[in-house]
């Protein structure tokens, strides 16, 4: 009896030890609020109109050519997302499907000019060089078949040169003072060589067999909206090096090391621009006339508005702003004068150097008459792990930093060269491991994040008067930077970077009223938009891994357009909305629609 009391007694007391505990838990919770983050909009006073296109980027590889595993799902989403300005840029790790002249031609003529304290290479492409008919170390100017001596020249720079190169096929002469003396202390001095060969065939290496299908297929799928093309990739052979720049025969291999020598041959620019010229003519004028009078007939006319002038030259062949200059207005002046209507986009910087951008927006710096239409330059944010989701909240502070060059990049534009517009025509993020993909696949939210830094972007950079931006890139995969993919490698369907600006081209256009937005969460960012469809629609952005429940302050009923975790590579869904509260999953971004 006394143990069945004491037991009795024990299970009384534990009860109301639970009883009590469950009410001290309640209380607890009673006192402790969810907090929603909450938006203020004043939909009467308007920030800004909004001038930005949001479209991407297409760099030509091998998974773009026909009966490759994401062909299809390439030119698919291209006719989906509809876009204007798509930057399509045959580029230096394909040598052979973005090339379309990849040997010199065989002339009997070879010349060549090289600045002090580099060598110049010369070739003939058939026999020997049978005669030097000009030579001048100094100051000469001119290019091939019109060169001529300056005040400064050495006055042994024919001898030097005969008896390096006459009766070889290929020579390699030092141009520096140690070998022709110092004709003019202090100046900047080049070499400049006219020698002829002993045989020619007068034959060109000019073939697009591999380049046109991809041109086709992009001219197609985007029928009815406007491109950027930018053959960014120079003849390798246009450019000093010590020796001819051997590259794979397998037009699939990827060979990094094509793009050599930081001095063109031609230092009239002319040999490059009448490279530009021809191309410009194959797609939009039927065809062209060779080095040698020759016509090669395209039948091709496409309509190409802008054609943007090489790529990252900052990083490429390592110009200088005055180099890339000079090259810019060669070109631009070529093309020209095929396509008197066409509009140009200089620079494509990697770097956002502002001496750079100073340099070229200065209109003296260029030849009269040569038009800046738009400017470009690029932005990659980055990652301390490819795989740790955490990692990727680098993202957002990233791209805050990216902004506060964008604002200094403007008011250089401004005062300088306010009518050039702006095209940022890469942006994304490059993970640790790429261009390999070494390390593993992302953790599936990198997708997310990445399109939801995206979205971020093209909202802030509206106000700053930003007209273009471009998401780099559309095909992406292992050894051509696949955490920089918009479609998945593995079924070359699109992924969350895919869609998420799909949903913000389809639903937030050029000419929006951006207004007066808040936010209480600095995790939470949103803008809303009188839109020119006549909507009120807000832009909702979570930077976090974190769920945010979100009270649209004065907001009823609506609808709203997601994408996040549980859409992964689907299409952008859509849910219902009451009393202006939604919920947003890690990086999710949202178009919220007001009834």
């Amino acid at each position: 009896f006394f143990f069945f009391f004491f037991f009795r007694q024990s299970l009384s007391i534990v009860k109301m030890a639970l009883l009590f505990a469950l009410f001290a838990v309640a209380l607890l919770l009673g006192s402790v609020q969810i907090h929603a983050a909450t938006i203020k909009v004043n939909w009467s006073d308007v920030a800004f109109t909004s001038p930005t296109e949001s479209t991407l980027q297409l760099v030509v590889n091998p998974q773009m050519r026909r009966g490759s595993l994401m062909h299809n799902g390439t030119f698919n989403a291209l006719r989906m997302l509809g876009a204007d300005h798509v930057r399509f840029v045959p580029w230096l790790p394909y040598p052979r499907l973005g090339v379309a002249e990849l040997q010199p031609p065989n002339s009997a003529l070879q010349c060549g000019t090289q600045i002090n304290l580099q060598n110049l290479y010369m070739a003939c492409p058939s026999g020997v060089f049978s005669e030097i008919e000009f030579a001048s170390y100094g100051t000469p100017s001119g290019g091939c078949g019109a060169f001529a001596q300056g005040s400064c020249h050495a006055t042994n720079s024919t001898d030097i040169v005969k008896r390096a190169c006459l009766n070889k096929a290929s020579c390699l002469i030092n141009a520096n003072t140690p070998v022709f003396g110092d004709p003019c202390y202090g100046t900047v001095k080049y070499l400049s060589v006219q020698a002829k060969c002993s045989e020619a065939t007068n034959a060109t290496s000019w073939d697009f067999s591999l380049l046109d299908p991809m041109m086709e297929d992009l001219m197609e799928a985007t029928q009815g909206h406007t491109t950027i093309i930018n053959f960014s990739t120079i003849p390798q052979w246009m450019w000093n090096t010590d020796a001819p720049v051997q590259f794979p025969a397998d037009p699939n291999q990827v060979f990094w090391s094509y793009e050599q020598g930081t001095q063109p041959r031609d230092n009239t620019m002319k040999e490059i621009a009448m490279y530009y010229q021809r191309l410009v003519s194959w797609y939009t004028k039927g065809g062209f006339y060779d080095e040698f009078g020759k016509y090669h007939s395209s039948g091709l006319h496409y309509n190409i508005p802008y054609w943007e002038v090489l790529n990252e030259v900052d990083a490429e062949h390592s110009m200088s702003p005055e180099t890339y200059t000079r090259i810019y207005d060669a070109v631009v002046s070529a093309i020209l004068e095929v396509q008197p209507n066409m509009k140009f986009v200089g620079m494509a910087l990697a770097y956002r150097n502002v001496p750079f951008i100073q340099y070229f927006l200065n209109h003296s710096n260029h030849q009269p008459n040569i038009p800046i239409d738009y400017m470009s330059y690029h932005f990659y944010a980055s990652s301390s792990s490819r795989t740790d989701r955490n990692g990727y909240l680098q993202f957002f502070p990233d791209a805050d930093g990216f902004l506060t060059q964008v604002q200094q990049i403007q008011q250089v534009r401004a005062q300088l060269s306010p009518t050039t517009k702006t095209t940022i025509d890469e942006v994304g993020v490059i993970l640790p491991g790429d261009p390999n993909g070494t390390g593993g696949d992302p953790d599936p939210l990198y997708w997310n994040a990445a399109g939801a830094m995206y979205v971020y972007l093209y909202a802030k950079v509206q106000p700053l008067g930003i007209e273009v931006l471009g998401e780099s890139q559309l095909v992406g995969y292992p050894s051509q930077f696949p955490s920089v993919s918009m479609l998945n490698y593995t079924n070359g369907e699109p992924n969350a970077r895919f869609w998420a600006l799909q949903l913000v081209h389809d639903l937030l256009h050029p000419g929006d009223k951006g207004v007066t937005t808040s936010s209480d969460d600095p995790d939470v960012f949103a803008q809303a938009y009188n839109t020119v469809s006549g909507s009120h629609s807000i832009l909702l952005v979570n930077k976090s891994l974190s769920k945010k429940q979100v009270q649209l302050a004065g907001a009823g009923s609506g609808t709203g357009y997601y994408v996040d975790g549980s859409t992964a590579g689907n299409h952008y869904a859509k849910v219902a909305f009451q009393n202006g509260v939604v919920t947003l999953d890690s990086w999710a971004i949202m178009v919220a629609v007001l009834a």
